[in-house]
């Protein structure tokens, strides 16, 4: 788990320190403020630098440069502050780790060239341009790699599971029953079958077990036997916020020891039912130490959050992180749980 984290150059980011960082964390700001860079900046470094890590973060944002037969090149640019490469400037992710350890990340574009090629790309294309990936834990360990984004081919309709098994990542949109299906593979015939329903239960209390079919019917694949009721229900005709309880839960049983980024947290979900679904996040994070990242533009998701954590006896579990805009940087400022507990009480905003 993440004790601070130092990122450099990262998108938004010319430099941003988070000198605090709980296991539970809720992210908040304005728009454009960096909520959504800063989840994918944990996911890489979750991942050690993986190039898999790396990609998937171009794919969701679309940054591909679309060529003949409807194909594309990956825009590695937009990955560094400014929207520019330069050789001398490095992408730097920097974690002390809850055991003490320092873990960085760093990644440094270089062009590479090669002999049949007559003449050299001009300077402001992105064709032959290489990612160094350096990753060191403490003086032991250190993991190098080398990620060429062009040109390889890009097609928008081909698909990559945003998950590994250091980290899960959830974006605004729905998971698809393929995905989905992943994941239960991972909790099927386990305990945590139990905690997928509970975590149901919490939008329609008389769900009593999940099923997958072999194959996906026209209206879904994915199937709740309900108290009183004869036949399964699709989990299609139950609302998107079944949808997203089940891909929260499911994405967190299956991380157990890693992390879960959640955009958008209360996507499709009934401000009512927030408070219950954060008592479960933190129950479940903190049995399974899971390390939680989600951000929400949703002052009733705050003060669910700050419900939920009043709850707790643990003084460190949760905290609010706002990103807050200076000139051209960014910084954070961090509420401890008896910190926003006051704040709320108070009417202060921390949006």
């Amino acid at each position: 788990m993440l004790r601070s984290l130092l990122v450099e150059n990262y998108r938004l980011f010319r430099k941003l320190s988070l000198d605090r960082i709980g296991q539970v964390n809720l992210i908040v700001g304005t728009n454009n403020c960096g909520k959504s860079s800063l989840l994918e900046a944990i996911y890489i470094h979750a991942g050690m630098g993986s190039p898999g890590h790396i990609i998937s973060v171009l794919r969701e944002r679309g940054e591909f440069t679309p060529t003949r037969g409807g194909v594309g090149e990956y825009q590695i640019g937009h990955l560094f502050h400014g929207h520019t490469i330069n050789s001398t400037l490095s992408i730097k992710l920097q974690a002390i780790l809850r055991t003490g350890q320092t873990a960085t990340l760093t990644m440094t574009p270089s062009r590479v060239t090669y002999p049949r090629r007559r003449e050299p790309p001009p300077a402001t294309s992105e064709e032959n341009i290489e990612l160094s990936i350096t990753y060191r834990l403490g003086d032991s360990i250190e993991i190098k790699d080398k990620l060429r984004l062009s040109p390889i081919r890009y097609r928008p309709g081909s698909y990559v599971f945003f998950s590994s098994e250091q980290a899960r990542f959830l974006t605004t949109r729905y998971l698809g029953y393929d995905e989905l299906a992943l994941l239960w593979d991972e909790i099927t015939l386990t305990p945590k079958e139990d905690r997928v329903v509970e975590a149901l239960q919490i939008l329609e209390p008389s769900v009593r077990r999940i099923s997958f079919t072999s194959r996906q019917t026209s209206n879904s694949g994915i199937l709740l036997k309900l108290a009183g009721q004869d036949e399964p229900v699709p989990l299609g005709s139950m609302g998107d916020g079944m949808r997203r309880i089940l891909a929260l839960i499911a994405s967190l049983v299956t991380v157990e020891g890693g992390v879960l980024l959640v955009d958008e947290i209360d996507t499709g979900l009934y401000y009512g039912v927030l408070t219950d679904m954060w008592r479960m996040l933190l129950e479940t994070a903190a049995r399974l130490k899971v390390q939680v990242f989600a951000t929400t533009h949703s002052l009733d998701c705050v003060r669910s959050f700050q419900d939920a954590l009043a709850n707790r006896e643990e003084s460190d579990l949760g905290l609010l992180i706002r990103l807050e805009r200076e000139g051209d940087d960014i910084k954070a400022i961090t509420y401890t749980k008896d910190e926003l507990a006051i704040a709320v009480q108070q009417g202060i905003e921390v949006r």
